[in-house]
C-alpha cells in the first residue's frame, strides 16, 4: 500500500517478487488537490516546463493554448540506447517513482498514480535501455515509461493506454532519478546480503585455520575508534564463538584485520541505505511546488534536488570500502591453500603430488577482485556540460550504480570461492558440524556440506555455482 512512506525493502519486494501495489484514497485526494493548487500557482508564477520550454529552451515562452507541449517534451526526450535493462531494475524504477509521487511536490494529475500502479500490478512494463542518464534526472527512462503508459510504445504485456498528458504532468513525471535510485536500492540489498554471508564464511575459515579471537575482544574493537566497532565485535564473537584455542599468537591480516576492514564497509552500507530510504519518498522535482500544512500551494521553487551528487558520493564510498576488504579475502584463501597454516597438501589437493586442488579458484577470486577494484574508480569525479551549457555539471550517479552492480556480482564470486575452500579445509581436517564453536558456524557448516565433496582434480564450476546458491541462506545466519 502506497501512503507516502514506502521502504527500501518494499521496493525490493515489488521489483523482485512482484509484490502488488495499491494507493490509499487519502494519497490520491492529496495529489488531486496539489495538482489544482499547482495549476493556480503556475497561472501567476513563471514555471519551468509549463510556461517555458525545457533545458536550454527555458527562456522560450509556451503559449497557454499549446496543448501539445507536454507530449512533445515526452517524445523528444524518450531516447536511449544499449541493451535493455532487466525486469527487476525497471520495476524498481517504477516503484520508486510511484513512491516519490505520493509526496506532493510534482503537481501532476492524480490519474497518473493508479495508472503507474496498474503497470506494476500487471507487470506490463516499458523497455528501458542502459544509456541515457548522466545523474541529473533519468529523463530518457521515465519519458519512455510515460510513452508506454500512453500507448505510444509497446509494453511487455496488455496495458490500457492513457489519454494524452498536458504540460502540467509531462515534466513533473520525468523530473526524477527513479531508475538510478531503484537500481541502487537493489544493489545495496544484494551487497548487504553478500556481506552477511561473508561474515559466516569468514567464521568457517577462522575455524578451519584455528584463528586467534583476540581482535574481536571489546577492548580491541574499542581501539579501532570506528563507529559501531564494539557492536560488530560482539556480533562476530557470537558468530565465530568465543571459545578458541588459537594456533598463533598473531594471525596474518586476513584473519586479524577483519574487524577494522569490514566495519568500514558496514558503515558505508548503513550510510547509503539511510540516504536511499529518504530518496524514495522525497519530492525532488524541478520545479518543486511547495504547500502549507493545509495543502495550499504557496511557492514554486526552481531547484536542483535531482542533481544526485550525495548519492554519487555514497555509491563511491561503498564501492571503495568493498574494494579495500577483498584483498583480505584473498589473504585467507592463500592461508587455506598453504601447508604452513593447514599442515595439509598445497591447495588442499588429494592424489598425485602434482594435483592442483583449489588452485584455480584463487585465480577466479583474483579475477573478481580485479572487477571490484576497477568498479571502485570514483564516478563522482566525472562531469559533462550539456544543453548549450544550461547544465554545466553532472553527478554520474547513474554510472556509479552500474559500477556497484558489477562489484556486487563479483563479490558474490569472491565469497563463494572462499566458502568452497573453507568447506574443503574443514572436511579434510576431519571436523563435523558438532565440532564448531557456535550454533551459527555449526548450522553454516551443515549447509556447506551440501557442496560437492569430491576433492579430486575435476571441473569445479558447479562448486562455485552451488556455493553462490546458498549465500542467501548463509546470510540469514549472519544477521
Amino acid at each position: 500500500m502506497y501512503s507516502g512512506s514506502t521502504t527500501t525493502s518494499e521496493v525490493v519486494a515489488i521489483a523482485r517478487e512482484r509484490a502488488g501495489v495499491a494507493i490509499s484514497t487519502a494519497v490520491i485526494d492529496s495529489i488531486r488537490f496539489a495538482h489544482h493548487e499547482a495549476a493556480t500557482l503556475s497561472e501567476r508564477i513563471p514555471t519551468y516546463g509549463r510556461s517555458t520550454g525545457f533545458g536550454a529552451n527555458k527562456t522560450a515562452v509556451v503559449d497557454e493554448k499549446d496543448s501539445a507541449h507536454g507530449m512533445r517534451l515526452l517524445r523528444s526526450s524518450a531516447v536511449d540506447s544499449g541493451s535493455p535493462l532487466p525486469e527487476d531494475a525497471v520495476r524498481a524504477m517504477l516503484a520508486v517513482r510511484l513512491s516519490q509521487l505520493c509526496t506532493p511536490g510534482a503537481g501532476l494529475e492524480d490519474r497518473i498514480l493508479p495508472a503507474l500502479a496498474s503497470m506494476l500490478n500487471a507487470n506490463s512494463l516499458p523497455t528501458i535501455r542502459e544509456f541515457g542518464s548522466v545523474g541529473s534526472a533519468d529523463l530518457s527512462a521515465l519519458c519512455g515509461a510515460a510513452l508506454t503508459l500512453l500507448g505510444e510504445r509497446p509494453a511487455t504485456g496488455p496495458l490500457e493506454p492513457m489519454a494524452a498528458w498536458g504540460k502540467d504532468s509531462a515534466l513533473p513525471f520525468v523530473s526524477s532519478n527513479a531508475l538510478t535510485i531503484g537500481r541502487a536500492v537493489l544493489a545495496a540489498h544484494d551487497l548487504r546480503q553478500t556481506v552477511d554471508a561473508e561474515l559466516v564464511t569468514y567464521a568457517l575459515t577462522f575455524t578451519g585455520l584455528s584463528g586467534n579471537p583476540s581482535p574481536f575482544s571489546d577492548a580491541s574493537a574499542k581501539g579501532t575508534a570506528a563507529e559501531g566497532a564494539q557492536r560488530f565485535a560482539e556480533r562476530m564473537r557470537n558468530i565465530v564463538g568465543a571459545d578458541h584455542s588459537p594456533s598463533r599468537i598473531q594471525d596474518p591480516y586476513g584473519l586479524r584485520a577483519f574487524l577494522p576492514s569490514t566495519i568500514g564497509l558496514i558503515n558505508a552500507m548503513d550510510k547509503i541505505e539511510e540516504l536511499l530510504s529518504r530518496l524514495i519518498v522525497a519530492a525532488q522535482e524541478n520545479p518543486l511546488f511547495v504547500y502549507n500544512e493545509d495543502g495550499r500551494g504557496v511557492a514554486v521553487e526552481h531547484s536542483a534536488g535531482f542533481h544526485q551528487a550525495p548519492l554519487s558520493l555514497a555509491l563511491d564510498g561503498v564501492k571503495i570500502a568493498l574494494a579495500q576488504t577483498v584483498p583480505l579475502s584473498m589473504s585467507r584463501i592463500r592461508m587455506m591453500t598453504e601447508p604452513e597454516y593447514t599442515l595439509l597438501n598445497p591447495f588442499l589437493a588429494v592424489g598425485e603430488e602434482s594435483a592442483s586442488g583449489v588452485m584455480t579458484i584463487e585465480y577466479v577470486v583474483g579475477s573478481a577482485y580485479g572487477a571490484i577494484h576497477t568498479a571502485a574508480h570514483p564516478s563522482s569525479l566525472a562531469t559533462v556540460v550539456l544543453s548549450r551549457g544550461t547544465e554545466e555539471d553532472a553527478s554520474f550517479a547513474s554510472e556509479g550504480v552500474v559500477q556497484l552492480e558489477r562489484a556486487v556480482r563479483a563479490y558474490r564470486s569472491v565469497v563463494a570461492g572462499e566458502l568452497v575452500i573453507a568447506t574443503r579445509l574443514l572436511r579434510q581436517r576431519g571436523l563435523v558440524p558438532t565440532d564448531m564453536r557456535s550454533a551459527t558456524t555449526s548450522d553454516a557448516y551443515e549447509m556447506a556440506l551440501s557442496l560437492p565433496q569430491d576433492d579430486s582434480d575435476r571441473d569445479q564450476r558447479e562448486d562455485l555455482e552451488a556455493a553462490e546458491g546458498i549465500l542467501e541462506r548463509l546470510a540469514s545466519l549472519g544477521r
